[in-house]
Protein backbone atom coordinates (compact mmCIF):
# COMPACT_ATOMS: atom_id res chain seq x y z
CA UNK A 1 0.00 0.00 0.00
CA UNK A 2 2.70 2.59 0.71
CA UNK A 3 4.14 2.30 -3.33
CA UNK A 4 0.21 3.00 -4.27
CA UNK A 5 0.38 6.18 -1.69
CA UNK A 6 3.59 7.24 -3.48
CA UNK A 7 2.30 7.03 -6.71
CA UNK A 8 -0.87 8.19 -6.05
CA UNK A 9 0.47 11.34 -4.19
CA UNK A 10 2.89 12.07 -7.26
CA UNK A 11 0.62 11.40 -9.86
CA UNK A 12 -2.96 12.94 -9.21
CA UNK A 13 -1.99 16.28 -8.68
CA UNK A 14 -0.98 16.48 -12.33
CA UNK A 15 -3.87 14.26 -13.64
CA UNK A 16 -6.32 17.40 -11.83
CA UNK A 17 -4.37 20.59 -12.99
CA UNK A 18 -4.23 18.56 -16.53
CA UNK A 19 -7.76 17.40 -16.46
CA UNK A 20 -8.98 21.19 -15.03
CA UNK A 21 -7.08 22.87 -18.02
CA UNK A 22 -9.57 20.66 -20.21
CA UNK A 23 -12.41 21.04 -18.47
CA UNK A 24 -11.68 24.98 -18.55
CA UNK A 25 -11.02 24.40 -22.69
CA UNK A 26 -14.74 22.76 -22.66
CA UNK A 27 -15.84 25.95 -20.80
CA UNK A 28 -15.24 27.76 -23.06
CA UNK A 29 -12.33 29.48 -21.34
CA UNK A 30 -9.64 28.45 -23.80
CA UNK A 31 -9.80 28.53 -27.55
CA UNK A 32 -7.11 27.67 -29.87
CA UNK A 33 -5.23 30.96 -30.31
CA UNK A 34 -5.30 31.50 -26.86
CA UNK A 35 -4.01 28.23 -26.03
CA UNK A 36 -0.92 28.70 -28.31
CA UNK A 37 -0.01 31.83 -26.48
CA UNK A 38 -0.46 30.32 -23.04
CA UNK A 39 2.11 27.62 -24.13
CA UNK A 40 4.59 30.09 -25.69
CA UNK A 41 4.58 32.17 -21.94
CA UNK A 42 5.03 29.10 -20.40
CA UNK A 43 7.85 28.19 -22.38
CA UNK A 44 9.33 31.36 -22.91
CA UNK A 45 8.88 33.02 -19.14
CA UNK A 46 7.53 30.82 -16.85
CA UNK A 47 9.27 28.00 -17.10
CA UNK A 48 12.87 29.39 -17.36
CA UNK A 49 12.29 31.39 -14.30
CA UNK A 50 11.31 28.16 -12.57
CA UNK A 51 14.30 26.54 -14.10
CA UNK A 52 16.17 29.54 -12.33
CA UNK A 53 14.75 29.27 -9.57
CA UNK A 54 15.67 25.59 -9.06
CA UNK A 55 18.93 25.38 -9.89
CA UNK A 56 20.11 29.15 -8.20
CA UNK A 57 18.68 26.90 -4.79
CA UNK A 58 20.68 24.55 -5.32
CA UNK A 59 24.46 24.15 -4.50
CA UNK A 60 25.29 23.33 -7.81
CA UNK A 61 28.93 22.10 -6.71
CA UNK A 62 27.66 19.56 -4.50
CA UNK A 63 24.95 17.91 -6.51
CA UNK A 64 26.36 18.17 -9.91
CA UNK A 65 27.27 14.60 -11.24
CA UNK A 66 29.27 13.92 -14.30
CA UNK A 67 28.08 10.81 -14.73
CA UNK A 68 24.56 11.05 -14.11
CA UNK A 69 24.20 13.81 -16.80
CA UNK A 70 26.32 11.76 -19.44
CA UNK A 71 24.07 8.78 -18.70
CA UNK A 72 21.05 10.89 -19.42
CA UNK A 73 22.26 12.34 -22.70
CA UNK A 74 23.75 9.21 -23.92
CA UNK A 75 20.70 7.43 -22.79
CA UNK A 76 18.73 9.52 -25.98
CA UNK A 77 21.83 10.00 -28.30
CA UNK A 78 21.74 5.82 -28.40
CA UNK A 79 17.83 5.54 -28.41
CA UNK A 80 17.79 7.57 -32.02
CA UNK A 81 19.62 5.15 -34.34
CA UNK A 82 17.87 2.35 -32.33
CA UNK A 83 14.71 3.74 -33.14
CA UNK A 84 15.66 4.60 -36.81
CA UNK A 85 16.58 0.99 -37.46
CA UNK A 86 13.36 -0.26 -35.40
CA UNK A 87 10.30 2.00 -36.51
CA UNK A 88 11.89 1.31 -40.29
CA UNK A 89 10.62 -2.81 -40.09
CA UNK A 90 7.25 -1.35 -38.65
CA UNK A 91 6.94 1.76 -40.56
CA UNK A 92 7.17 2.16 -44.37
CA UNK A 93 5.78 5.93 -44.91
CA UNK A 94 9.29 7.70 -44.69
CA UNK A 95 7.29 11.38 -43.00
CA UNK A 96 5.58 8.85 -40.36
CA UNK A 97 9.19 7.26 -39.94
CA UNK A 98 10.23 10.73 -38.46
CA UNK A 99 7.04 11.62 -36.43
CA UNK A 100 7.45 8.09 -34.81
CA UNK A 101 10.94 8.51 -33.99
CA UNK A 102 10.88 12.27 -32.43
CA UNK A 103 7.32 11.23 -30.79
CA UNK A 104 9.19 8.15 -28.85
CA UNK A 105 12.35 9.93 -28.40
CA UNK A 106 11.23 14.34 -27.38
CA UNK A 107 9.59 13.87 -24.01
CA UNK A 108 7.83 16.84 -22.54
CA UNK A 109 10.80 17.23 -19.70
CA UNK A 110 10.20 21.06 -20.22
CA UNK A 111 6.16 21.14 -19.12
CA UNK A 112 6.38 17.83 -16.57
CA UNK A 113 9.93 17.94 -15.92
CA UNK A 114 10.38 19.86 -12.67
CA UNK A 115 6.89 19.69 -11.03
CA UNK A 116 6.64 15.64 -11.51
CA UNK A 117 10.08 15.55 -10.06
CA UNK A 118 9.54 17.85 -7.41
CA UNK A 119 6.33 15.91 -6.42
CA UNK A 120 7.88 12.34 -6.17
CA UNK A 121 11.23 13.36 -4.92
CA UNK A 122 11.11 16.93 -3.53
CA UNK A 123 13.31 19.69 -3.95
CA UNK A 124 16.30 18.05 -4.31
CA UNK A 125 15.19 16.06 -7.39
CA UNK A 126 13.45 19.76 -9.06
CA UNK A 127 17.34 21.04 -8.62
CA UNK A 128 18.66 17.80 -10.78
CA UNK A 129 15.79 18.18 -13.26
CA UNK A 130 16.80 21.91 -13.85
CA UNK A 131 20.07 21.12 -14.15
CA UNK A 132 19.71 18.37 -17.01
CA UNK A 133 17.77 20.65 -18.89
CA UNK A 134 20.81 22.55 -19.74
CA UNK A 135 21.61 19.26 -21.32
CA UNK A 136 18.56 17.28 -22.67
CA UNK A 137 17.48 20.34 -24.19
CA UNK A 138 19.41 21.12 -26.79
CA UNK A 139 20.06 17.52 -27.36
CA UNK A 140 16.15 17.38 -28.25
CA UNK A 141 16.55 20.12 -30.58
CA UNK A 142 19.90 18.73 -31.97
CA UNK A 143 18.21 15.37 -32.83
CA UNK A 144 15.11 16.69 -33.88
CA UNK A 145 16.02 18.91 -36.49
CA UNK A 146 18.66 15.92 -37.79
CA UNK A 147 15.73 13.14 -37.64
CA UNK A 148 12.76 15.61 -39.66
CA UNK A 149 15.34 16.65 -41.82
CA UNK A 150 16.28 13.28 -43.10
CA UNK A 151 12.71 11.84 -43.20
CA UNK A 152 11.12 14.51 -44.21
CA UNK A 153 13.39 16.05 -46.78
CA UNK A 154 13.99 19.65 -45.60
CA UNK A 155 17.56 20.46 -45.11
CA UNK A 156 18.21 23.37 -42.16
CA UNK A 157 21.35 24.84 -41.53
CA UNK A 158 23.70 24.48 -38.38
CA UNK A 159 24.24 27.24 -38.13
CA UNK A 160 20.70 27.74 -37.17
CA UNK A 161 20.72 24.83 -34.81
CA UNK A 162 23.20 26.71 -32.82
CA UNK A 163 21.14 30.14 -33.11
CA UNK A 164 17.98 28.08 -31.95
CA UNK A 165 20.10 25.99 -29.02
CA UNK A 166 21.36 29.78 -27.96
CA UNK A 167 18.62 31.59 -27.54
CA UNK A 168 16.26 28.37 -25.95
CA UNK A 169 14.72 30.77 -22.86
CA UNK A 170 15.27 27.39 -21.17
CA UNK A 171 18.67 26.97 -21.72
CA UNK A 172 19.25 30.71 -20.95
CA UNK A 173 17.24 30.10 -17.47
CA UNK A 174 19.29 27.39 -16.60
CA UNK A 175 22.91 28.80 -17.25
CA UNK A 176 21.49 31.72 -15.37
CA UNK A 177 21.04 29.76 -12.53
CA UNK A 178 23.98 27.97 -12.74
CA UNK A 179 26.28 30.92 -13.16
CA UNK A 180 23.80 32.45 -9.50
CA UNK A 181 24.61 28.89 -7.77
CA UNK A 182 27.72 29.06 -8.45
CA UNK A 183 28.41 32.79 -7.95
CA UNK A 184 26.40 32.54 -4.47
CA UNK A 185 24.49 35.48 -5.74
CA UNK A 186 21.64 35.87 -2.93
CA UNK A 187 19.20 38.41 -4.09
CA UNK A 188 17.01 40.95 -1.73
CA UNK A 189 14.02 39.91 -0.21
CA UNK A 190 11.94 42.42 -2.82
CA UNK A 191 13.28 40.49 -5.50
CA UNK A 192 13.64 36.63 -3.66
CA UNK A 193 9.85 36.80 -3.11
CA UNK A 194 8.49 37.68 -6.58
CA UNK A 195 10.86 35.03 -8.15
CA UNK A 196 9.66 32.99 -5.82
CA UNK A 197 5.85 33.89 -6.50
CA UNK A 198 6.26 33.21 -9.78
CA UNK A 199 7.89 30.12 -9.55
CA UNK A 200 5.20 28.81 -8.07
CA UNK A 201 2.95 29.97 -10.84
CA UNK A 202 5.43 28.27 -13.36
CA UNK A 203 5.08 25.09 -11.73
CA UNK A 204 0.92 24.76 -11.99
CA UNK A 205 -0.02 26.64 -15.00
CA UNK A 206 1.86 24.96 -17.93
CA UNK A 207 0.02 21.98 -16.63
CA UNK A 208 -3.35 23.61 -16.99
CA UNK A 209 -2.55 24.60 -20.34
CA UNK A 210 -1.17 20.82 -21.39
CA UNK A 211 -4.91 20.17 -20.67
CA UNK A 212 -6.12 23.31 -22.90
CA UNK A 213 -4.43 21.38 -25.34
CA UNK A 214 -6.30 18.10 -25.72
CA UNK A 215 -8.42 17.44 -28.03
CA UNK A 216 -10.02 14.30 -28.78
CA UNK A 217 -12.11 15.13 -31.71
CA UNK A 218 -10.34 14.13 -34.59
CA UNK A 219 -10.64 10.16 -34.76
CA UNK A 220 -7.36 8.36 -35.62
CA UNK A 221 -7.06 7.04 -38.97
CA UNK A 222 -3.52 6.66 -37.69
CA UNK A 223 -4.11 3.34 -35.56
CA UNK A 224 -1.36 1.51 -35.82
CA UNK A 225 1.56 4.44 -35.79
CA UNK A 226 -0.02 5.86 -32.88
CA UNK A 227 0.01 2.58 -30.63
CA UNK A 228 3.75 2.04 -31.79
CA UNK A 229 4.38 5.76 -30.39
CA UNK A 230 2.50 5.47 -27.40
CA UNK A 231 3.98 2.10 -26.73
CA UNK A 232 7.62 3.14 -26.95
CA UNK A 233 7.24 6.59 -25.59
CA UNK A 234 5.43 5.20 -22.36
CA UNK A 235 6.47 2.00 -21.45
CA UNK A 236 9.43 1.03 -24.27
CA UNK A 237 11.84 4.18 -23.21
CA UNK A 238 10.72 4.23 -18.86
CA UNK A 239 11.18 0.54 -18.76
CA UNK A 240 14.96 0.25 -20.90
CA UNK A 241 16.65 3.21 -20.05
CA UNK A 242 15.39 3.47 -16.00
CA UNK A 243 16.22 -0.60 -15.71
CA UNK A 244 19.54 0.36 -16.59
CA UNK A 245 19.57 3.55 -14.27
CA UNK A 246 18.49 0.99 -11.28
CA UNK A 247 20.99 -1.59 -11.90
CA UNK A 248 23.39 1.11 -11.83
CA UNK A 249 22.34 2.29 -8.81
CA UNK A 250 21.00 5.45 -9.34
CA UNK A 251 19.56 6.45 -5.72
CA UNK A 252 15.79 8.02 -5.45
CA UNK A 253 15.87 11.68 -6.54
CA UNK A 254 17.71 10.81 -9.80
CA UNK A 255 15.75 7.96 -10.43
CA UNK A 256 12.70 10.56 -10.09
CA UNK A 257 14.35 13.16 -12.76
CA UNK A 258 14.75 10.15 -14.73
CA UNK A 259 11.38 8.98 -14.89
CA UNK A 260 10.49 13.03 -15.83
CA UNK A 261 12.91 12.74 -18.68
CA UNK A 262 11.60 9.18 -20.10
CA UNK A 263 8.02 9.02 -18.90
CA UNK A 264 6.95 12.51 -19.54
CA UNK A 265 4.61 12.01 -22.48
CA UNK A 266 5.69 13.66 -25.52
CA UNK A 267 6.67 17.72 -26.03
CA UNK A 268 3.95 19.56 -27.84
CA UNK A 269 6.61 21.20 -29.86
CA UNK A 270 7.14 18.19 -31.54
CA UNK A 271 4.13 19.21 -33.90
CA UNK A 272 5.19 22.71 -34.92
CA UNK A 273 8.13 20.67 -36.15
CA UNK A 274 7.41 18.05 -37.94
CA UNK A 275 4.64 20.68 -39.77
CA UNK A 276 8.03 22.43 -40.44
CA UNK A 277 10.54 19.78 -42.38
CA UNK A 278 6.84 17.96 -44.38
CA UNK A 279 6.03 15.27 -42.05
CA UNK A 280 2.61 13.57 -41.12
CA UNK A 281 1.74 16.77 -38.29
CA UNK A 282 -1.19 14.96 -38.32
CA UNK A 283 0.62 11.95 -36.59
CA UNK A 284 2.89 14.26 -34.35
CA UNK A 285 -0.20 15.81 -32.88
CA UNK A 286 -2.39 12.86 -32.25
CA UNK A 287 0.56 10.79 -30.33
CA UNK A 288 1.04 14.33 -28.34
CA UNK A 289 -2.71 14.35 -27.50
CA UNK A 290 -2.78 10.79 -26.77
CA UNK A 291 0.53 10.40 -24.75
CA UNK A 292 -0.50 13.31 -22.72
CA UNK A 293 -3.99 11.10 -21.78
CA UNK A 294 -2.01 7.61 -21.32
CA UNK A 295 0.81 9.12 -19.47
CA UNK A 296 -1.21 9.77 -16.57
CA UNK A 297 -1.93 6.07 -16.11
CA UNK A 298 1.37 4.79 -17.21
CA UNK A 299 3.42 7.55 -14.88
CA UNK A 300 1.34 5.72 -11.69
CA UNK A 301 2.12 2.48 -13.01
CA UNK A 302 6.13 3.27 -13.16
CA UNK A 303 5.84 5.09 -9.68
CA UNK A 304 4.20 2.20 -7.70
CA UNK A 305 6.55 -0.31 -9.35
CA UNK A 306 9.51 1.19 -8.23
CA UNK A 307 8.11 2.36 -5.07
CA UNK A 308 6.54 -1.04 -4.08
CA UNK A 309 9.99 -2.57 -4.79
CA UNK A 310 11.75 -0.37 -2.58
CA UNK A 311 13.36 1.48 -5.12
CA UNK A 312 11.87 4.74 -5.07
Amino acid sequence: MTGFFIAFNAVLPIVLLVGFGYFLKEQGYFDSKLTVQLNKLCSDVLLPIVTFNNIHKTDIRQVFDVYFVLYAGFSIAVAVPALMLLISFIEKDRKKQGVLIQGIFRSNFVILGLPLSSYISGGKSSGLTAMLVMVIIPLFNALAVFILSIYGGCEVSKKKIVQDIVKNRMIQGSFLGILASVLQIQFPGCIARPLTDIGKVGGIFPMIVLGAMLDFSKISVNRKPLLTALFGKLIGMPAVFLGIAVLLGFPKDKLASLIALYGSPTAVISVAMAQQFGCDYDLAAQIVVFSTAVSCISLFLIVFCLSSFGIL
